[in-house]
């Protein structure tokens, strides 16, 4: 890591984006973060904090003017038009790497094979939901500007993040109906990729000098892989709490979902429709494949059960006092 880098991490404020400054911080000359909303934020001399928004070409010229390197990390509703404006504000001020934050969603994983980078986005971003075709697009869009000018892109897909600071209850890994209540997708005991936090930051950092890799795309899912169920488990176990998991019939899902749409759009009312190939590749049947990233970027994510329960959910429990009748029942 060079430590006369000049880092713009655009969504630096939000979940990863945090970690990801943590561990750049002292590292490099200076870094600024480009959020929507900066609240509380106490600018250094190392760090700086400046409002910004990706859909708005003219501010991404600003911010990004002076830096040698850009983090996008940002979750906004176009996609498409925020990575053109940071790509092109990249190219214009011959930034000399853009590390741009995809999504595992990105990809198909309805079949039960090992995905790697090669297989590359979903095939049919058509039949997914406007998140993963959001993602599917910026992904082919970036590689376009990499090929006919030259951007020196690469593109990260994290998988189920988890960690301090995030959420207990994914969103990733079904549809939480109440705090303790997850319906998942499926029967819920295919193994998940989980990955910590810290280490997706790692992996980010490492992306910042690692030889040759412009133009790629890297899979980052962990090497500690629990079902839906299981995860569900562990949390109830830790927290003492009735935390459940409840399966779902994917075909019947599917049937009920569609009859719904068909009665909204008979009575006028249209919303974004949900596809099955959506639902089964949340369901994650297929293994994710990150060792490309072990080997050029000489990564090393957490292997340990006992630091992934550490890291993951024992973070967000509270300790039962000691006379917590819970406790007994153990």
């Amino acid at each position: 890591m060079s430590q006369a880098d000049r880092v713009v991490v655009i969504g630096g404020a939000g979940f990863v984006g945090r970690e990801l400054v943590a561990q750049l911080r002292g590292n490099v000359e200076s870094i600024t973060v480009v959020s929507r909303r900066i609240t509380d934020a106490q600018t250094t001399d190392e760090v700086s904090y400046v409002t910004g928004d990706v859909t708005d070409s003219n501010r991404m010229m600003e911010v990004i003017e002076g830096a040698t390197a850009v983090y996008q990390l940002t979750i906004e509703s176009d996609f498409i038009l925020g990575a053109s404006n940071v790509a092109k504000a990249c190219l214009r001020h011959r930034v000399r790497r853009m590390i741009f934050t995809s999504t595992s969603d990105a990809v198909y994983l309805g079949k039960k094979r090992r995905i790697d980078e090669s297989a590359g986005p979903d095939s049919k971003p058509a039949l997914r939901n406007s998140y993963s075709r959001g993602k599917v697009e910026s992904e082919k869009l970036l590689l376009q500007y990499h090929a006919s000018e030259g951007l020196p892109v690469v593109i990260m897909r994290p998988c189920l993040v988890v960690g301090r600071g995030g959420p207990l209850a994914h969103g990733g890994i079904g549809s939480w109906k109440a705090s303790t209540c997850l319906v998942g997708w499926g029967n819920g005991q295919n193994p998940l990729p989980f990955v910590l936090v810290q280490d997706v930051a790692a992996a980010f950092v490492s992306a910042l000098d690692a030889p040759n890799i412009e133009g790629k795309t890297f899979n980052l899912g962990g090497d500690v892989f629990i079902s839906a169920r299981e995860y569900v488990r562990l949390v109830a176990e830790r927290s003492l709490r009735n935390f459940r998991f409840y399966p779902r019939n994917l075909a019947l899902f599917n049937a009920t979902v569609v009859t719904k749409a068909l009665i909204k759009r008979l009575l006028g009312r249209d919303g974004e429709r949900q596809y099955y190939r959506d639902m089964v590749s949340s369901a994650m049947f297929g293994q994710v494949d990150n060792q490309a990233a072990k080997q050029l970027l000489k990564w090393q994510p957490n292997v340990s059960l006992d630091v992934f329960i550490r890291e993951a959910i024992d973070c967000h429990v509270r300790p039962a006092d000691a006379g917590d009748l819970r406790l007994a029942e153990r």
